[in-house]
Formats: C-alpha cells, structure tokens, sequence
C-alpha cells in the first residue's frame, strides 16, 4: 500500500499501545516513521518490527517535556528522511484522582506531558511543515472529553485542553495559507496489550465498560491505526479543526458513575 509514500511521520509514545498501532499502520502504508519514546528497548523493538515486515523506521529518544528534545527529534529526522509532514501526538498518561484526591503536583505533571508537550510539538514541528508545503497534526484526546468520569480530574482536563489547542492551531495555520491541517482522535478504550491482561480484563468495571459499548467490544489497535493513516494522507485535506470519536459510541449513550 501506498497511500503515505514518500510522507514521513513522527508518532510520540510510538513504542507501544495505541502509538504503537499508529507506527505501524503508517509504516505499511508507506510512511518514513520516527518512533518517539522515553521507552529505548520497546521503541527499538517497534521499529524492528516495522522493518522485518518492509517498512521504514527509526527510533528517537523524546521526552516530549523537553523543547531542546524536541529540537533535536526534529533536526534528526530531517536529517534521515529529508522533510517531516505528519506529528502523531500520541504520548499521554494518566492519574486516576478525584477532585478531592487529586494534589497540585500531580496535576502539573499530568499537565506536562498530555497538553505542554503536544504543545511544544507543534511548535518545533511546525516550520519544518510550513517548508514541506503542507502537512497533518493528529493530536491524541481522549472520549473523557464527553464521557464524565469523576476520577479523570487530571486526565480529562489536559485532554480538553488539547482538543481546544488542535482546533485554534487549525484555525491559525489556515488562516496563513500554511495547507495544514489540524485535527484530533479521542480514542475509548481499545484491547491494547494492558486491557487485554488477564488480571485486567476481569475486573468488574472494565467488563461493565465492554458490554455498554453500542458496538459491542473494544476497539482494536488497527481501528486506531487506520484512522491515523486517513487523517496523515491526502484522502483528508479538506478536514481540520475536528474531533473523531473512536470508542463505539461509547460517549454518546448514558454511563452509571458509582456513589460513595
């Protein structure tokens, strides 16, 4: 296949998961991929992976709190592969805290990576866009910023903020004639290798998750992949500034949250 050929695209937290799942389906698409990751051995494995099946990857180590990281991440992959046109902003975490557990600290750090490092992305990325004459930003939201879930205090906040980020990053670059776009993915829960755990799979509220899923089961990582692929190809220039729910309908259908 070849509807990313001779694109090149760096995807953050590209070692595993669902930026895992990215890194490949753009790697067997045609894409030159930069796998991002503070993970060395998983994200060198990735990139292995890519390549044992014919795709082209290399690993860059990115801690995306980090602007000079980022400024070199950058500058590397320019070297290797000549240009950048996509930025997968995948990388995130997640601190499970009620408003009334939840510290400063803790949401500072949360804050960090899931909204000032895209942030800083986008920045360091985005000249090297500019001079490609056009180019894809995917930033990695979440459903929480439908689906209310009172331990997600840090976790749901951050990814709003980053859903408003895309959409006046969207709106500046068009604006300037930059034939950018700017658009992002809030995943639900997918059957990534930490849901699919035995231990995890049986708990009760991940069981009751699944089966209130309109669709019937968790998305797959490959449902991810091909989204990411449709927005980073030409197939979507004529979208920016917009959200893409992908968790079965999960945030549009009623959730009980437990009392106590």
């Amino acid at each position: 296949m070849d509807r990313m050929s001779a694109k090149v695209a760096i995807v953050t937290g590209g070692a595993r998961g669902l930026g895992g799942a990215a890194a490949s389906a753009l790697a067997a698409e045609g894409a030159s991929v930069v796998v991002a990751d503070i993970l060395t051995d998983a994200g060198q494995e990735k990139v292995d992976e890519i390549t044992a099946a014919g795709g082209t990857a290399r690993f860059a180590l990115l801690d995306v709190r980090d602007a000079d990281a980022w400024a070199r991440v950058v500058d590397e992959s320019i070297a290797a592969y000549g240009g950048i046109d996509v930025l997968v902003n995948n990388a995130g975490i997640a601190l499970p805290r009620t408003i009334e557990d939840a510290t400063l600290d803790e949401f500072k750090h949360v804050m960090d990576i899931n909204l000032y490092g895209p942030f800083l992305g986008i920045q360091a990325v985005l000249p090297a866009l500019i001079a490609r004459g056009s180019g894809s930003i995917i930033n990695v939201s979440s459903n929480s910023t439908e689906m209310i879930v009172p331990t997600t205090t840090y976790y749901a906040a951050s990814k709003a903020a980053l859903a408003n980020l895309t959409k006046t990053t969207a709106v500046h670059v068009a604006l300037k004639g930059y034939e950018i776009r700017s658009n992002s993915i809030h995943p639900g829960p997918h059957a990534t290798a930490i849901l699919e755990a035995p231990e995890v799979a049986r708990m009760p509220h991940i069981q009751q998750m699944r089966e209130t899923v309109p669709l019937g089961r968790f998305g797959r990582p490959e449902d991810f992949g091909s989204l990411v692929v449709f927005l980073a190809s030409d197939e979507s220039t004529y979208i920016t500034a917009s959200e893409f729910f992908i968790d079965g309908g999960l945030s549009r259908v009623s959730y009980t949250n437990a009392r106590g």
